[in-house]
């Protein structure tokens, strides 16, 4: 795990990209303090590499023909590419695990940040086509594996990742994401000049780049809570490239090309309930969870794992448990460590449902129990981390998570992000379960889960409907309208914003059955600001975060290929999930009903702090919010005790501290 960036001059300007990488390089330290390695090509001669004041004297001596061969600061010449590295050692803890790595006498040049988790089968595979490996690590199996297969390499691969190879013989710079954006991977195309990054805050730190304040990414987060559903974000020129997908550029001209190489299917057949299939199902899941966890488990570092208390994290610490009994090899350490964020005394508070697991694995168990003082205190790196505003102060305790697990010296973490996605873990999905029932015919047992939900079905019914389908289906004008008598922030937000809000308007067709709202919420939109927010959180403090549900392609397509009936059952949320799981959780967690997740007592947080957040907000917005009313309103706005919890009030905040922070 790793972080990346790189800058590629195609145009005839001089640029003095080596002090620009070296900045770039330093603003994302934090993903790979264990070494550090650039590559640099003037254009005409053979490329070298270099070292930095972070590369171990080791990988100098190490002998590997990508070793480098003098440091940066002794480097004269002008460039023409530059590759940078930062390293977080994980697989192949040795010197010949440095990046940027070669292949095939320097035809092939990498930096690569991830984790192919099948990169001992592949590699094995690669050995019978002849291919010889001089190193244990799964960077050189990526090389080896775009040797043989070229650009759909990527669909032998099972994992998280985001590269660059540059093809020396093909004169080509080649860029691929992972298919569920677990890994980043930003870019900037500019004035003859080609940069990436890991985070945007390196290109942010590119003096090379200008950019500015994207107004309508704003306008879909204020209006929409939507971050990062557009290629372009809140950082003009800056783009993403999305989960899926793979660039490459012709280094002779700068063209850039952008395919996408992986589209997730899904049935979208609905088949009657039977209990044939559904004991099939419950095996196939049990046996490709199972799997997924197993292969995530393979590092030379010690691993632990995220328990919040819920289904997801604790089927995990279960079956992490069970292996460790069952098979040699995995490494945990002396013993298994869990993770968790509480808050004793609060309704909110997991950790009686967390001690459950803790106890039935006999884990080392460690808790953090964040405070709003300290939460004050972490706010502008929280906000930096993370690259963009985020949704509340939930992140927090994330984050708070993954500073612990870097305390105790845990440098991979297990986390269960992504099982709500995949299974069905939230109370909106009901509406599109029951729309697909009835359109295909299964009217009874359409009666039967309504009735299962409760006296309040009908309430539910016509609040999500429309919700989900009324309300989107509405020309833009009427949505604005009905949205801002329904949610009193919006009258903070000025009239320049709706109007970049409607300029940049998508409709999109709201799916009317289980899995394809699943699929809409898996790919590029809900779960991938998740997995946003889950790397910034561990990564900051040097930790990697595996994601089974949410990564591994066999288990995600499988699951998808499962009809919507087998998934919510008698008005119960994963309910396949539930029982797959059943031999690893306490039968207590299992039948839990209620929904947590990382949650804080948001409210009351920011109702403590708000006499100290108020001088965020005095800053000049050039008219995105209405700062005066807003001041006028602040105590009042800022003060929601006793009421459900209001993420929208917290964007204003963090929103404000994104902008200082950044000086945008």
């Amino acid at each position: 795990m790793c972080g990346i960036s790189g800058l590629f001059r195609y145009g005839n300007e001089s640029r003095d990209l080596l002090t620009a990488a070296k900045l770039m390089q330093k603003a994302i330290r934090h993903r790979g303090p264990d070494d550090e390695g650039f590559l640099v090509w003037s254009g005409n001669d053979s490329p070298i590499a270099l070292s930095g004041n972070d590369t171990p004297q080791n990988v100098s001596d190490s002998g590997m023909h990508w070793a480098p061969l003098m440091h940066i600061d002794n480097y004269r010449n002008n460039t023409q590419l530059v590759f940078t590295h930062r390293r977080l050692s994980i697989i192949d803890l040795s010197a010949s695990g440095h990046q940027p790595m070669s292949y095939n006498n320097g035809e092939l040049w990498i930096t690569y940040n991830g984790e192919l988790y099948n990169y001992v089968e592949l590699r094995r595979e690669l050995e019978q086509k002849g291919f010889i490996f001089r190193t244990q690590s799964d960077t050189e199996v990526i090389l080896a594996a775009y040797k043989h297969w070229g650009e759909s390499c990527m669909h032998h691969f099972n994992g998280m990742w985001a590269f660059v190879i540059w093809d020396r013989l093909k004169n080509i710079l080649f860029g691929s994401r992972d298919r569920f954006g677990v890994k980043p991977f930003y870019y900037c195309n500019q004035n003859g000049l080609f940069g990436f990054a890991s985070e945007l805050k390196a290109l942010k730190a590119c003096p090379l780049f200008r950019t500015s304040l994207n107004h309508e990414a704003v306008a879909d987060y204020f209006v929409a809570g939507e971050i990062e559903y557009k290629p372009q974000g809140f950082f003009n020129d800056f783009l993403e490239l999305f989960p899926g997908q793979f660039l490459t550029i012709d280094m002779s001209d700068g063209k850039i090309r952008i395919e996408e190489w992986y589209q997730l299917n899904y049935t979208k057949a609905t088949t009657d309930f039977s209990e044939s299939s559904y004991r099939n199902a419950i095996e196939l899941v049990r046996e490709k969870l199972i799997h997924a966890i197993r292969l995530r488990l393979r590092s030379d570092v010690a691993v632990g794992s995220c328990l919040s208390g819920g289904i997801d994290s604790s089927a995990i610490a279960g079956i992490i448990a069970s292996l460790v009994k069952s098979e040699s090899g995995i490494n945990v350490g002396d013993r298994l460590k869990l993770f968790t964020a509480v808050f004793e005394g609060s309704a909110i508070d997991e950790s009686k449902w967390a001690k459950q697991v803790v106890d039935q694995t006999q884990a080392m168990w460690y808790r953090t129990e964040p405070k709003p003082e300290e939460l004050l205190t972490d706010i502008e790196e929280l906000i930096f981390s993370q690259d963009v505003p985020i949704w509340s102060s939930s992140t927090y305790a994330q984050h708070r998570v993954m500073k612990l697990a870097g305390e105790q010296n845990i440098r991979v973490l297990l986390d269960g992000q992504g099982g709500d996605e995949l299974f069905a873990g939230y109370m909106p999905y009901f509406i599109p379960f029951w729309k697909e029932l009835k359109s295909n015919g299964f009217s009874s047992l359409r009666e039967q889960e309504m009735n299962a939900w409760g006296s309040d079905v009908n309430k539910h019914n016509r609040k999500e409907t429309l919700k989900q389908y009324l309300l989107p289906s509405l020309p833009v004008n009427m949505q604005l309208f009905l949205q801002k008598r329904y949610f009193p922030d919006l009258a903070y937000v000025s009239d320049d914003l709706f109007s970049h809000y409607k300029s940049g308007y998508i409709k999109h067709e709201t799916p009317r059955t289980l899995n394809g709202t699943l699929h809409s919420e898996f790919v590029n939109t809900r779960l991938k600001g998740y997995l946003k927010c889950e790397d910034r959180c561990s990564m900051w403090h040097s930790v990697e975060s595996r994601t089974p549900f949410a990564d591994d392609h066999e288990l995600i397509e499988s699951v998808f290929n499962i009809s919507g009936v087998l998934k919510i059952r008698n008005a119960t949320t994963k309910y396949l999930l539930r029982e797959a799981v059943a031999p690893f959780i306490p039968d207590s967690i299992r039948q839990r009903r209620d929904k947590m997740g990382y949650v804080t007592p948001h409210n009351d947080w920011i109702a403590q702090l708000r006499p100290r957040l108020r001088d965020y907000l005095n800053q000049d917005f050039n008219g995105i919010i209405k700062k005066d009313k807003l001041l006028a309103d602040y105590d009042n706005f800022f003060d929601q005790r006793g009421k459900p919890e209001n993420g929208r009030m917290f964007k204003f905040i963090a929103f404000a501290v994104w902008k200082k922070v950044y000086n945008m």
